[in-house]
């Protein structure tokens, strides 16, 4: 699957960006002191934990998750920091409890996500996986607003399915490292009827090569934690 980063689906809409930028602004401003970065950011960990194991079910281990989280955390406020395979893979390791240096790569054929999904051969996975994070290193990759990098990447992502179990969690941390580095919350997809019919529609919209309703969807995600992040919504 090649998604169309450079196509008119993915330019930024002056509507989610500016009303993003709105938000972001007041997150700043209510992160101003290192107690209510800390309050705040507490606040938004606790949602993204709550909410990702309301989605994903008790298969997943709630400290395991909290280390996987704070582990993306770390690495986006590091100078010069950047996403690789292999930070990747000791992503998923925190997640899923591996040893270090494990094989975590899937071996076997997933089932498709949806019908427009046709996931990558496990044999190719490797090569696969080396040429998307190549892409992501790239100045025009770079140039796109933050939430679509972490757009693309997340279905980037998905597409290559390369774990054998929680390749969405995984793929939805490893995302949130392009939104934590430019001063914004991890992503949260909140588990409520309403957020989760949105976000099927726009991932399948995304697998048809329609991006943009995924990069919106992510927009108000991030706007909505950061709103309950500095206390405006519960």
């Amino acid at each position: 699957m090649n998604l169309p980063i450079f196509s008119d689906n993915l330019k930024s809409s002056a509507s989610w960006a500016s009303s993003l930028a709105r938000e972001q602004e007041a997150w700043a401003q209510a992160r101003g002191s290192d107690d209510s970065r800390r309050q705040i950011e507490a606040r938004v960990r606790h949602q993204q934990v709550e909410q990702t194991l309301r989605r994903a079910g008790r298969g997943i281990d709630e400290r395991r998750l909290f280390e996987a989280a704070n582990l993306v955390s770390s690495w986006a406020a590091a100078p010069e920091a950047r996403l690789s395979v292999e930070r990747l893979l000791d992503l998923h390791r925190a997640l899923v409890g591996a040893s270090a240096g494990e094989d975590v790569l899937r071996k076997t054929e997933p089932l498709p996500i949806n019908a427009m999904h046709d996931p990558t051969p496990a044999v190719l996975l490797p090569r696969m996986l080396d040429s998307a994070f190549d892409w992501f290193s790239t100045e025009s990759f770079k140039d796109l607003h933050p939430v679509e990098r972490a757009a693309v990447v997340y279905l980037r992502l998905l597409d290559l399915h390369p774990f054998p179990a929680e390749t969405e969690t995984t793929a939805l941390l490893a995302a949130s490292f392009y939104t934590e580095r430019e001063g914004l919350p991890p992503l949260v997809i909140f588990a409520d009827e309403t957020t989760l019919a949105r976000y099927a529609h726009a991932l399948e919209a995304a697998f048809r090569m329609l991006t943009q309703p995924l990069v919106e969807f992510f927009a108000g995600m991030l706007a909505r934690a950061m709103r309950i992040g500095v206390g405006v919504e519960q």
